[in-house]
């Protein structure tokens, strides 16, 4: 049944936060491209949020990606490129930026291949190679032989796997 659209900008956010709490399953994309774009500013702020939860701010960023790519990508890299954020939410921001830009987040991604958190290397690796291309493959390679992480050459060489062509 589908819910009924918010009246006032009050249940607009509690229907917001509502979807991302209530699923642990898999986002809701019909529900979320319902609220549309007027979810853009309440998402973003949570995603942004460096005191919210991270599962929040995670799916708050993959619905961010389904609500309107266009202008989710912008706070969605902001997310990506601070460093004071929980690596499992940075990962979420790479995936989603990915879903938000295709191929031509490959340029913004690259960069994070050298960050600090291994977990982010590992997920900006495997993304880049989701998403194919000669650009994808070349970022790749030339990170392989500068990663000292076992973990993350691995996650290289599968992304390496993946671009394939």
């Amino acid at each position: 049944m589908a819910a009924p659209l918010p009246s006032t900008p009050g249940d607009l956010r509690a229907q917001v936060l509502a979807l991302l709490d209530a699923a642990q399953g898999p986002i809701r994309e019909e529900q979320w491209r319902r609220l549309g774009t007027q979810a853009v500013p309440i998402l973003t702020a949570v995603a942004t949020d460096n005191a919210g939860a991270p599962s929040r701010r995670s799916r708050a960023l993959a619905s961010l990606a389904l609500v309107d790519p266009t202008q989710g990508a912008h706070s969605i890299q902001e997310v990506l490129d601070d460093t004071h954020a929980p690596a499992d939410v940075r990962v979420s921001a790479a995936q989603a930026l990915a879903q938000c830009m295709g191929v031509e987040a490959i340029g913004l991604l690259a960069p994070r291949l050298a960050d600090r958190e291994d977990p982010v290397r590992e997920a900006v690796a495997l993304t880049l190679g989701r998403l194919g291309g000669q650009q994808a493959r070349q970022v790749l390679e030339e990170r392989l032989p500068v990663e000292e992480r076992p973990l993350v050459r691995e996650a290289l060489q599968r992304g390496l796997t993946l671009a394939e062509p």
